[in-house]
């Protein structure tokens, strides 16, 4: 578990890993998402389960941990925008309210 923050998702301490994806929004604001791999949240990712089995990286398995990340790297995607969030900051906004 990384310890640093708990999952958005799940509320536990189970991050097992964060990746910082840069992107670009549709309205070409470049930001960074960070997407997270939580033990509980993604219990299924073959990524979790490397850790579940092996507990940590050793060399001996170190060739199955670099295969798991390579997996979950390629198929991270940054989170799509929230619009009603969106909407109901932007009307917060016009209100005076934040």
């Amino acid at each position: 578990m990384t310890g640093d923050w708990p999952c958005p998702r799940c509320h536990t301490d189970s991050v097992l890993a964060v990746l910082r994806l840069p992107h670009t929004w549709t309205n070409k604001v470049q930001c960074i998402s960070e997407i997270l791999l939580c033990a509980r949240c993604d219990a299924n990712d073959p990524l979790v389960t490397f850790f579940t089995v092996h507990g940590t990286a050793r060399p001996d398995n170190a060739l199955q941990l670099a295969r798991a990340l390579q997996n979950w790297a390629a198929n991270a995607r940054p989170p799509k925008p929230d619009e009603n969030a969106l909407v109901a900051e932007t009307e917060a906004w016009h209100r005076g309210d934040l």
